[in-house]
């Protein structure tokens, strides 16, 4: 049962400036060996999914092997061969979206993909697992809220006939020491929160530059 508190739509208390809000979710690898994953690691790149706190059971990825790469790459290949065939055919565009470029992180983003990298007892580890989409409900979604004070991750419903949202994490701007473009991500819509301790999550924005900007800025 949803508590009645929570049938609203959050607003921060008076004296709090929102700033900018924005749907995201932790974010998925795009190239090779770790497309459509993601991991959790803490600094010596071990799996912490299993120790984060309150996390419920989700999926677990292996790294594509050098085979299943080769054969996938393939069936890809011929895929978006036999689509630009069918699109010249029937008079439409054969146009590809623009690749992904050069990874200036390819530990990272090619060889692994961490989306929240975490010593024991750091921030980073206190991130909701709502965040990742593989958890979390379809009717759910995330957003992170900025405000003049705070960084926080609300969660909710986003039914108009019973709308409702909660606080499922926050933290004092001061604790945020960066927020980083990750352009080597679909769409160029990946970024990255370092925290003054030195843990890091890597989200995607999904509503894209209207909520980079301002974070960035800030």
């Amino acid at each position: 049962m949803i508590e009645p508190s929570y049938r609203h739509h959050w607003k921060p208390p008076e004296g709090e400036e929102l700033v900018t809000r924005g749907r995201v979710s932790f974010a998925t690898g795009a190239a090779g060996r770790v497309e459509g994953r993601r991991w959790y690691r803490d600094t010596e790149r071990q799996d912490i999914q299993a120790e984060l706190a309150g996390w419920p059971a989700g999926p677990t990825h292996r790294r594509r092997s050098w085979f299943d790469r080769v054969v996938w790459d393939g069936v890809v290949a011929v895929f978006a061969l036999l689509l630009a065939i069918v699109l010249e055919l029937v008079g439409g565009s054969s146009a590809q979206p623009d690749g992904l470029g050069r990874s200036a992180d390819p530990e990272n983003e090619e060889k692994d993909f961490p989306v929240l990298w975490a010593a024991p007892g750091t921030i980073a580890r206190t991130l909701p697992w709502q965040l990742d989409p593989a958890r979390r409900p379809d009717t759910d979604v995330t957003e992170l809220a900025l405000t003049d004070r705070r960084l926080l991750v609300l969660g909710g419903l986003k039914d108009p006939r019973e709308p409702w949202e909660e606080v499922l994490w926050e933290t004092d701007l001061s604790t945020v020491a960066a927020v980083e473009r990750r352009p080597f991500s679909v769409g160029k819509r990946d970024f990255r929160i370092t925290f003054t301790d030195g843990s890091w999550c890597r989200l995607t924005s999904l509503e894209g530059e209207a909520l980079l900007r301002h974070l960035i800025a800030g």
